[in-house]
């Protein structure tokens, strides 16, 4: 999801995103398996937000790394949509590759 300005301030982007990631249904709730990204172009932000099934499979430190490596060197371009397709394609790839090797 992408949070505008206007939505909230950027010292609550955090709060408001992990809100959103919680209360909107993503994922299964029993196996709570949701991956939820936000992004703020006007605040410069991005957050995602493993739900602690996805966290026994893929780290928060893993997390961090794909964002360094695939949103951001695009974003920074101005290449919004290139770099969160770059992003989620290597989610998933990463992700795949981590539940087939179980």
């Amino acid at each position: 999801m992408t949070l505008d300005s206007i939505n909230t301030s950027k010292a609550k982007f955090n709060d408001l995103a992990l809100h959103i990631a919680r209360n909107w249904g993503v994922g299964q709730k029993e196996k709570n398996n949701r991956v939820a990204i936000c992004i703020s172009k006007g605040y410069r932000k991005i957050r995602i937000n493993n739900g602690y099934g996805i966290e026994k499979i893929l780290s928060d430190k893993e997390t961090k790394e794909i964002i360094d490596r695939y949103f951001i060197p695009k974003f920074k371009e101005g290449e919004y949509f290139e770099g969160t397709f770059d992003g989620l394609e290597a989610l998933v790839s990463t992700l795949r590759q981590k539940i087939n090797s179980k």
